[in-house]
């Protein structure tokens, strides 16, 4: 098994169940991560059961309960993927309540006309007929056991495979964390701003709100600045825009205090460190999971904790003007 990556455009994917990477081969030998969803979402594959503060693959821990069509499909249908294209490696499968993760290298080229879509296309129709054959009807309105199309990832990158493996292992246990805590799941995402790694949680779409306003408040500020200021911002707020800063004065906080009041949203720069467990404290954890705040941490700080520098605040402020700004934009 190696972790050989290709090379494929970020910006030339289509994040959807219809995602391709523009202008790559699809016949030639690479590694894939296909994701593949049931028809409205159907829990047809298993049950969730165990506990998501147990260690992976330890007695307890929170694992799918296959069903009869998901042992099936693991145990019959998956094998067949390599009996019909023997160039073809299954690496590794999850098996979720309504969707599947499949990983599968491609060691040789397909056969001539044939592309990694046509793979997956006779992978479900075995499963489609396995699932009649559970159900005794051979009725051909039946609807289909998936979702039209697929999502499949290209692995382009020294030490990707090993991510998906562990993403694929750590999938039910996120999963039910999700499903126990509705109200307050969090998600981190990854964005570069200016040249910067940054790492961020909450509402990420708070971004694609056109509308932004920077607010900070400086020192030489005076109270008639601060209070033009301040409607002005609570004008954008109240127009369905979004307020951008670091919030660490004062009278910025004032600012943010405010907005939370009028449940306008917020983008908030931190320099807490969000590591695979963080997770927001006291109101910014509800603000977050009710869709009403994004915070964002450059990703690798040297911040502390409890203290930060003048030269901290500024580079805070900074990527705070620049995520406020009329020309910005992730891509």
């Amino acid at each position: 098994m190696k972790d050989t990556p290709t090379k494929c455009p970020r910006n030339a994917v289509i994040h959807s169940m219809n995602r391709r990477c523009a202008n790559h081969d699809y016949n030639a030998p690479d590694t894939y991560m296909v994701t593949i969803v049931t028809n409205h979402r159907r829990p047809l594959f298993g049950t969730l059961k165990g506990d998501p503060t147990q260690p992976l693959h330890t007695p307890g821990c929170a694992q799918v309960w296959r069903s009869e069509l998901g042992n099936i499909i693991l145990t019959e249908e998956i094998p067949k993927i390599n009996h019909y294209y023997p160039m073809v490696e299954v690496w590794k499968v999850c098996v979720m309540p309504d969707h599947l993760h499949i990983i599968i290298r491609v060691n040789e080229c397909l056969p001539k006309g044939k592309k990694l879509g046509d793979i997956i296309k006779g992978f479900k129709q075995g499963c489609n007929k396995a699932y009649k054959r559970i159900l005794q009807i051979s009725d051909l309105t039946l609807s289909p056991l998936f979702e039209e199309n697929y999502c499949d990832k290209i692995l382009n990158k020294y030490g990707q495979l090993d991510h998906w493996k562990n993403y694929l292992d750590d999938n039910p246990r996120r999963l039910m964390i999700k499903m126990t805590n509705p109200d307050l799941f969090t998600r981190r995402h990854f964005l570069t701003i200016n040249g910067q790694e940054c790492v961020a949680t909450g509402n990420v779409l708070l971004l694609n709100i056109p509308d932004k306003q920077f607010v900070v408040v400086h020192r030489k500020d005076s109270d008639t600045d601060y209070q033009r200021n301040m409607a002005a911002w609570m004008k954008c707020g109240e127009n369905y825009g979004v307020l951008v800063g670091a919030f660490i004065s004062e009278r910025e906080k004032a600012v943010k205090k405010a907005a939370i009041e009028c449940e306008y949203p917020l983008i908030q720069f931190t320099n807490e460190d969000m590591g695979p467990f963080y997770k927001p404290h006291g109101q910014d954890f509800d603000l977050c999971a009710s869709g009403r705040l994004l915070l964002i941490s450059p990703k690798t700080n040297s911040f502390k904790k409890n203290k930060i520098t003048r030269e901290e605040c500024l580079h805070l402020n900074e990527l705070a003007a620049i995520i406020a700004s009329d020309d910005f934009s992730l891509a």
